[in-house]
């Protein structure tokens, strides 16, 4: 897709007024003054010559500009909402967003008024040559243009697309609102059918998306409030839909493979600050049994109808009012000064390729780092340091959609290992939709109404794949005339109406009722026939690169699933009223590439073999690239993306950012601790039970807190550090007694490491960063500190053998006088004997934690006992889970590798 021309005025007022990012005066078009884009958005040239970003997002599309947001937010040190404490936030933190498109649209098209601005439909028209292949738009002379204003199709396919929305917001501005959010079931985490080892959902995803279910908070909560989805019944209400919820809901068990209704969000429960004054007197007096219950019925829009005293509501969810906000604050924040400003959008801006080099790990295994980005306006450096910190290095996000994101992966990192699993799993939604019209009225209205449900079902598929789908229902009562349901949403997302239009619904009397069911489904993965490919020789785009080319088939299972979506629109159109067979049967389905919830090309997985992307979207074998959009799911629900895409996005916030959820130094009262995942305390084991923690493959049951990363490679954890500390944390909860053995590897005779015993949960402080929950810091509660196993020869900073390998870190030893006067004091019967690693080679610690007493063997030889008689710190609680963790030290060369990791219970 060409970037879009550029006015001659524009071009000669950047040229000659260009002052600090900024036009003087505003540029102008014949009809518009370009304020909005003036004021929230940079140059490349602004971005290029401005210093480093600590986070490159490519695509400023509906998750690359809220995780601008959330991700500028996170790392605020001052300003609105900042705490004392928040200098513990990294310094000028710098989040640059590249958009292909331009700065068109403020906020979603339908908050605006009367504009008339849609996406492509289901079929092409006169007004749109979209959905489309590319060779029906070469055929017309289009493919080089902008339709509907925003849109173009950059791939080939053997399906007509609609395409992408190429703009700041992309296809946010358009969306229709339906947010559902994924249930649990929707997320597998076993094989069973079609769901094969391939495209399981990581653990630790699951865990974190379903926090709801434990504490009423998390992700999907929070997601839920950004786009106005957590209020029942406050955008659509009134008698009709009363009504019609009442009656779906009595009639709930004839619809077939309904899913119960206590399995959805209950947002009565989770968000009781929005819950409305009309349906508080409803929940106060229940109009019918189960009252609270049915409300899981209401559709769930992504519109919010009221909000606390003093602020404006929501309105249709899009994400350029957050890149505007985002925008204008860091503005305020660094005035005119580029190089302090801490978010720039540049718009205009087509992302060609990435350029990596190799970064070689503890065993000499070779990862891959991006060091460039080029573009279509040149090119961005990412190999210098940040903030003179060579430590501190550039993070890259792929947030194009997930077709374009998959291209730009295979294009720029074809050569890792797991390379041919790029572009597989595409997954788009099955859908349908079917009107009708029933007449006269179900129930007596003075005036126009409508109503908006959501029914969830699930079933087994003849191959046992549990398959889930879900019907949108839009009724509005409207007055007699052409029937076919064509008016069901006449009264919906009349967002921006005037007096005069209000009046004339409100005295128009209706006499039917238009009804439209939308079914949505979810596509299972089929890893054979649906991908994104790059073949070659290959179409080149106008920038010189090959286009992707979209191959998508419904699979027979498919086929099977959208016969069960007819049989229960059948059935719900009965219950609402609708007498006569309705026949879903015979309508047809929507085109593959209309629903435009395209997903699953660089799916996220524990394994690096099956998948592309670790649990928190970073490519196995890249280390500072990550994929931020729709392109991370192993299956893909029947949900719209939206919603859940956010929460995806705001945990990535959370990975990218971690000191975001910092409580404060000293803790500030208005910050409560940020949610968290508690693994389950298991039964005791038995005393002679090993429990392997590292399976040598994937990176199941482990998490990672605080900076760095690690790698599943050559059988082992194998770290790559930042500029700050961090920790690899095993989320298999210890038993009292055990012995721990592993072995290590490291490449410098400086290397600095450690091995951590005795912690709790790293996110349960509320420290900036995490990684130091497992650190006793004198000083600061500790409670959920545990003891280090030192890796460091040099026993940096002062040599000491308390510092060195093999002893148990900072603490007091009898033979290593004088004592630090902060801790403890020595106990006569323990010891320290530091002896050196090996390098270049592989080392065994056997580390025992029995009692009060714990003692470090390295390579065959005792080198440490320690007593711990501190009341607080280190201590096994049967209530309160402890762990071991690996240690990612502040150094980016002191790569270290891990293997053969397991307990034995004592």
């Amino acid at each position: 897709m060409q970037n879009h021309p550029i006015p001659q005025i524009f071009l000669s007022k950047r040229i000659a007024l260009k002052l600090e990012g900024k036009m003087f005066p505003t540029p102008e078009t014949s009809f518009t003054r370009d304020i909005l884009g003036n004021y929230a958005c940079n140059t490349f040239s602004d971005a290029r010559d401005s210093g480093p970003f600590d986070v490159i997002v490519v695509g400023g599309g509906t998750f690359g500009l809220a995780l601008a947001q959330d991700l500028l937010f996170r790392t605020q040190q001052q300003g609105f909402g900042s705490v004392l404490g928040d200098s513990l936030r990294p310094n000028s933190f710098r989040i640059l967003v590249l958009e292909a498109g331009p700065f068109t649209l403020p906020e979603h098209t339908q908050d605006i008024p009367n504009l008339q601005l849609y996406s492509p439909g289901t079929q092409p028209s006169s007004t749109s040559a979209l959905p489309a292949t590319r060779q029906e738009l070469i055929a017309q002379g289009l493919q080089s243009q902008t339709i509907l204003e925003n849109w173009g199709l950059p791939w080939n396919s053997n399906e007509r697309f609609g395409g992408l929305a190429y703009c700041l917001g992309g296809r946010s501005l358009y969306f229709g609102g339906w947010s559902p959010r994924y249930l649990e079931t929707e997320m597998h985490r076993t094989p069973v059918g079609t769901i094969g080892a391939g495209t399981l959902w990581p653990a630790a995803v699951v865990e974190d998306l379903t926090l709801e279910s434990t504490i009423n908070n998390g992700f999907q909560l929070q997601a839920a409030q950004q786009t106005g989805v957590s209020a029942s019944n406050d955008f659509i209400n009134g008698m009709l839909h009363d009504f019609l919820r009442q009656r779906l809901f009595l009639n709930y068990g004839a619809v077939p493979n309904a899913i119960p209704l206590a399995e959805m969000p209950d947002y009565v429960v989770e968000s009781p600050g929005d819950i409305t004054a009309a349906l508080s007197q409803q929940l106060s007096a229940p109009p019918y049994a189960s009252f609270q219950l049915s409300l899981a019925l209401d559709a769930p829009l992504s519109v919010q109808a009221i909000t606390r005293p003093g602020f404006f509501p929501f309105n249709k969810f899009s994400s350029v009012p957050l890149g505007i906000t985002a925008a204008r604050a860091a503005f305020g924040e660094a005035g005119t000064d580029n190089r302090a400003k801490r978010l720039m959008i540049v718009p205009n801006c087509h992302v060609t390729r990435l350029a990596t080099r190799p970064y070689t790990l503890a065993t000499g295994a070779v990862v891959q780092e991006v060091i460039r980005i080029d573009t279509g306006n040149g090119s961005l450096d990412l190999s210098t340091p940040i903030n003179g910190n060579v430590n501190r290095r550039p993070i890259v996000v792929l947030a194009a959609g997930a077709i374009e994101s998959a291209r730009l992966a295979m294009l720029s990192v074809q050569g890792v290992p797991n390379s041919p699993e790029m572009g597989r799993n595409l997954m788009v939604h099955l859908r349908k939709n079917v009107s009708f019209t029933i007449a006269p009225l179900p129930v007596p209205l003075a005036q126009q109404e409508l109503s908006a449900l959501l029914v969830r079902c699930r079933a087994n598929l003849p191959d046992g794949t549990p398959a889930h789908y879900h019907l949108q229902i839009t009724a509005s009562a409207v007055p007699p005339g052409a029937a076919g349901g064509g008016r069901s949403d006449a009264l919906l997302f009349q967002s921006v109406p005037d007096i005069d239009h209000v009046r004339i619904f409100s005295q128009t009397a209706p006499g039917q009722l238009d009804v439209a069911i939308r079914a949505v489904g979810e596509m299972l993965p089929n890893l054979q026939n649906n991908s994104v490919t790059l073949p070659l020789p290959g179409d080149i785009d106008e920038y010189g690169i090959p286009r992707a080319t979209v191959n998508i088939v419904r699979s027979p299972q498919d086929v099977q699933l959208m016969g069960l979506m007819d049989a229960t629109i059948d059935a719900v159109a009965g219950i609402l009223g609708y007498a006569q067979p309705l026949n879903a049967g015979a309508r047809q389905p929507d085109g593959l590439g209309t629903t435009y919830h395209e997903s699953g090309t660089l799916r996220m997985g524990d394994n690096p073999s099956l998948s592309v992307t670790n649990p928190d979207g970073q490519f196995h074998y890249v280390t500072n690239l990550y994929a931020g959009d729709a392109s991370v799911l192993p299956t893909c629900g029947s949900a719209n993306p939206v919603m859940n895409g956010i929460a995806l996005r705001r945990r990535l916030a959370r990975r990218l950012a971690p000191e975001g959820d910092g409580i404060g130094n000293p803790p500030a009262p208005a910050r409560p601790v940020a949610p968290f995942f508690r693994p389950p305390i298991p039964a005791p084991p038995a005393a002679g039970t090993v429990i392997q923690l590292f399976d040598g493959q994937t990176i199941t049951n482990w998490r990672m807190a605080g900076r760095g990363t690690f790698h599943v490679i050559d059988g082992a954890l194998q770290s790559v550090p930042s500029f700050d500390l961090g920790l690899l944390w095993c989320t298999i909860p210890v038993p009292q007694n055990y012995r721990l053995e592993l072995e290590f590897f490291t490449r410098t005779f400086q290397t600095n490491s450690g091995v951590f015993v005795r912690f709790r949960n790293p996110q349960s402080t509320g420290y900036y960063n995490p990684a130091y929950s497992a650190v006793f810091t004198p000083g600061l509660p500790a409670v959920a500190a545990g003891f280090e196993v030192q890796i460091d020869n040099t026993g940096a900073p002062d040599g000491r053998a308390r510092h060195r390998t093999g002893a148990v870190y900072a603490v007091n030893y009898p033979n290593d006088g004088p004592d630090d006067p902060a801790l403890p004091a020595a106990q006569v019967a323990d010891f320290v004997n530091p002896l050196d690693a090996r390098v270049l080679a592989w080392n065994q610690y056997i580390i025992e934690v029995q009692g009060d007493v714990i003692t470090v063997n390295l390579n065959g030889t005792a080198t440490a006992r320690y007593t711990n008689t501190d009341p607080a710190r280190g201590r096994f609680s049967p209530v309160e889970p402890t762990f071991i963790g690996l240690q990612s030290y502040a150094n980016y060369s002191y790569t270290t590798a891990f293997r053969n990791i397991r307990i034995t219970v004592l």
